[in-house]
């Protein structure tokens, strides 16, 4: 199998690392990732601004190339660009070293990285572990390998499979489940610096309980010691919603 990796940690970060080094024990990787920290950027791309990339020569041998752009950015250009004639059978964003649960999701640049490919019509899974300060990602890189066919065919069509494990210890695991995303709000406040006279904003905060409250939903499940599975649609369409819409189009003035 022929599979892309990337990440919003950086080309060199440990988790990247750990994946590859597993997945290539079976199949032909490529590492195509930010050269930087990109946490939070979402499915951000660079439309209007170039980027550019290198090739790294790195200690595992795993073909790896450096992009300075977002995680998304990395997933078009070597789809499209830098490996056009090759086919890729998967794109795996991670792994991540927080979890990606709740609407969290929304800003995760893994997240955003797997979903481009899932828009290139490439199956595509998002990987992040709660490592609580751990470089130690050998239990979840091994998940992954144990477990991809499988996880491949939870990601067909406009779906992405974001893959969330709650700790790096086999032993912590209770199973495996599938659960739909619980909106996770934060009590969020901005602290201020100075810096050359001028003030620099930081947001600060800690998610509400109100997730917690959801027993199915993915946030309980990941607190509880479960790895969690949860498909995300592309095409965000909502049944419900478009035919109350439908519904008020004559009430609408012209």
């Amino acid at each position: 199998m022929n599979i892309l990796l990337t990440n919003d940690d950086g080309y060199f970060a440990p988790g990247i690392r750990a994946l590859a080094g597993a997945l290539s024990t079976r199949h032909n990787v490529t590492v195509c990732a930010p050269s930087g920290e990109s946490s939070g950027s979402g499915h951000m791309v660079h439309f209007f601004g170039g980027i550019s990339y290198e090739k790294v020569e790195m200690s595992d041998g795993i073909p790896t190339y450096s992009v300075n752009g977002s995680p998304s950015d990395c997933v078009i250009f070597a789809v499209r660009h830098l490996f056009a004639d090759i086919k890729f059978d998967a794109v795996i964003s991670g792994i991540n070293n927080v979890l990606n649960i709740g609407s969290d999701f929304i800003y995760s640049g893994t997240v955003g990285a797997a979903q481009e490919g899932t828009f290139q019509l490439i199956p595509s899974l998002a990987v992040s572990l709660r490592t609580k300060g751990s470089e130690d990602y050998a239990y979840a890189a091994q998940f992954v390998l144990n477990n991809l066919e499988k996880l491949l065919d939870m990601a067909k069509g406009d779906i992405t499979l974001n893959v969330n494990i709650p700790s790096v210890r086999r032993e912590d695991i209770k199973g495996v489940r599938a659960a739909h995303i619980v909106f996770r709000p934060y009590d969020e406040k901005y602290s201020a610096t100075t810096v050359d006279g001028k003030e620099i904003y930081s947001v600060v905060g800690k998610p509400l309980p109100d997730a917690l409250a959801d027993t199915e939903g993915d946030c309980y499940l990941a607190k509880n010691g479960y790895i969690v599975l949860t498909p995300i649609k592309l095409i965000p369409n909502d049944a419900a919603a478009l035919a109350y819409c439908k519904a008020q189009e004559d009430k609408i003035w012209m």
